[in-house]
């Protein structure tokens, strides 16, 4: 039988999900992504890029209006666009700190938790961050910040581990170990 406690917890699964699907993004500045998550159920998801059909930062590169990229739509807005569900309530697990609009449009659709790992330059901004602090607390928002992405490793080193184990997927090949310095 095998120990459950080396399962992923929620959280860790969906910031794992969430920087899986940031290597879709295609704006160099930053590659990140969004995954809106209900009662554990994945109700949106999206990484940032351009409008679908239109150039791509990576391919002619980034449209820079006022020091911000305007080519692309952030990961959380395209979360959020493609939702299938209500998230009034859910949990948003994104990568690198959350801009101010990606912020705001959250709460207003009525996101109750956000969790994001890594930090973007905007976050070094002390107005940036009381403002968004307290806009959380007013709407009564948790807001979890795992700040070093060095987490996601852990995690990951987590999850192959279990898929190496009995009945995971990669059970049947040679054990592969990531080695990294841990700090």
């Amino acid at each position: 039988m095998s120990d459950a406690t080396d399962k992923p917890s929620w959280d860790e699964l969906f910031l794992l999900m969430a920087t899986v699907m940031s290597s879709r993004g295609s704006c160099d500045r930053l590659r990140t992504a969004c995954v809106l998550v209900k009662n554990n159920k994945i109700v949106g998801a999206g990484y940032n890029g351009s409008v679908a059909g239109a150039d791509t930062c990576d391919d002619v590169g980034h449209l820079m209006i006022e020091g911000h990229c305007k080519r692309t739509q952030h990961g959380e807005r395209n979360a959020i666009d493609n939702s299938v569900a209500d998230i009034n309530g859910a949990t948003a697990y994104v990568v690198a700190t959350p801009c101010i609009d990606c912020v705001k449009s959250m709460l207003q659709m009525g996101v109750k938790r956000i969790v994001f790992v890594g930090s973007y330059r905007n976050s070094t901004n002390s107005a940036y961050n009381d403002f968004v602090r307290g806009l959380c607390e007013r709407k009564e928002v948790e807001v979890v910040n795992h700040p070093d992405p060095k987490i996601l490793l852990d995690i990951l080193v987590k999850t192959l581990s279990r898929l190496q184990g009995p009945g995971g997927v990669l059970s049947k090949m040679e054990k592969v170990d990531i080695v990294y310095n841990k700090i």
